[in-house]
């Protein structure tokens, strides 16, 4: 057994290592004496190798005996080492929980999400998510730390989003991804509370647009793509020419092209309906100018990288406003006498990429093509979809209906008169 050594405090005594040096003396241990209800307590204060000193032991000893007078916790170096094992623990807790709410959206994003999505999604749906944050999410929340994201700031997102003539349907999108990101991130720890796109009055309207061209319109908004970017004009004659939809324009192939019955193959990932555009004078021009000798699985609009495209080029809309397609014929004059259009608001009005897919729609019902093969024509999934065009129908429709006019009204009898027969 160590033998313990006085030293000039009361109650602090040390033992000597017998061979480790602490300088030019041997390392020294500590120990405290004091007294708890009546018993005497002996604990190791530490070694002086370790910063320990006989003051220090001191220190802690009348420390401890204080609190055994008053009552009060802690009335041991056990307690002591415990509450600031406690106070380094909530001291590393708030750092962590200081950086975790640092976390901006997009270091998330890059770091977390992403890697995640492009282990378990297909290519097509990891593209099209990238799309949307690059265009839409960062630059509205990729510097926000994530638990600072709130209702507020997701409204600002979907309004912004709005405003540029996107559909409702984009929006939801866009807020569904916000969310995917936001459960993700609280699976992890990382934010605390509901998830705040759940407090988001999500837009009701969908893509039903009224607004089409007429035939001035598409002639004009043809001839300006065609001077600024030949590869938007040709993806609006296929819109145009045979009602496709963007993302139907950009999946094609040349080998969906049959040149014997003058169709394209129209595939739809979806739901694995396939169907069939016709190719009309128009798009013909269009193919045979593009077409050299290209191979059958290549893009017929190839991203510059190669890759399919996900975006129409915002050159379709900067040109729509060019040619005043969305102005809404009212102006607004600034102070110093200025005039400038105001847009139009309504959404189901404004001329986006998409218009071209509903003019293609509106002409066909207008020269009588019934509702049925035009919902064949546009790949509708239920004849519903397509019954918003049935106010174009022509005349001779009209005329049909408003035949049964008069059909109910009553008509006075006829009543024969017969002369009695005298026996």
């Amino acid at each position: 057994m160590p033998v313990k050594h006085k030293t000039n405090f009361l109650g602090v005594r040390f033992t000597e290592h017998a061979t480790r040096k602490h300088g030019v003396r041997l390392d020294r241990y500590f120990f405290i004496r004091y007294k708890v209800e009546g018993k005497g307590k002996e604990e190791a204060a530490g070694w002086s190798s370790q910063g320990m000193t006989a003051e220090k032991a001191y220190a802690l000893l009348s420390t401890i005996r204080e609190n055994i007078r008053l009552g009060i916790e802690p009335r041991s170096i056990a307690a002591m080492r415990e509450g600031n094992a406690h106070q380094a623990e909530e001291k590393r807790r708030v750092q962590r929980k200081a950086e975790q709410d640092a976390i901006t959206f997009a270091t998330f994003w890059e770091t977390e999400y992403l890697p995640a999505a492009e282990a378990t999604k297909t290519r097509k749906t990891v593209d099209t998510e990238k799309g949307y944050f690059e265009k839409w999410i960062a630059p509205a929340l990729g510097n926000i730390p994530l638990q600072k994201i709130d209702a507020a700031k997701l409204e600002a997102l979907a309004l912004h989003v709005q405003k540029t003539g996107k559909s409702a349907q984009t929006v939801r999108h866009i807020l569904g991804i916000v969310s995917r990101v936001w459960n993700k991130a609280w699976t992890r720890g990382l934010v605390q509370g509901d998830n705040p796109t759940r407090r988001v009055k999500k837009p009701q309207q969908d893509g039903k647009r009224t607004r089409f061209l007429t035939q001035d319109e598409a002639r004009t908004l043809l001839d300006e793509l065609a001077k600024r970017t030949p590869d938007i004009h040709d993806e609006a004659i296929l819109a145009l020419f045979c009602g496709l939809r963007a993302g139907e324009i950009h999946s094609l192939t040349w080998g969906d092209i049959d040149p014997q019955y003058e169709t394209l193959l129209i595939r739809d990932p979806k739901n694995r309906k396939n169907r069939y555009a016709f190719i009309t004078q128009e798009v013909k021009t269009m193919l045979g100018r593009r077409s050299a000798a290209q191979a059958k699985t290549a893009l017929i609009f190839p991203a510059t990288n190669g890759k399919q495209r996900q975006w129409i080029s915002e050159t379709f809309n900067r040109v729509v406003d060019v040619l005043g397609l969305n102005d809404s014929g009212e102006f607004t004059t600034n102070d110093n006498g200025e005039q400038t259009s105001l847009k139009i608001c309504d959404l189901r009005q404004r001329v986006v990429f998409h218009t071209l897919r509903h003019t293609f729609a509106s002409w066909l019902v207008q020269r009588g093509t019934p509702l049925y093969e035009v919902a064949k024509l546009m790949g509708h999934s239920t004849i519903r979809m397509t019954e918003r065009y049935s106010h174009l129908a022509p005349d001779s429709l009209r005329k049909a209906a408003l035949s049964l006019e008069g059909s109910l009204e009553k008509k006075s009898a006829k009543i024969l008169k017969f002369q009695s027969v005298e026996a």
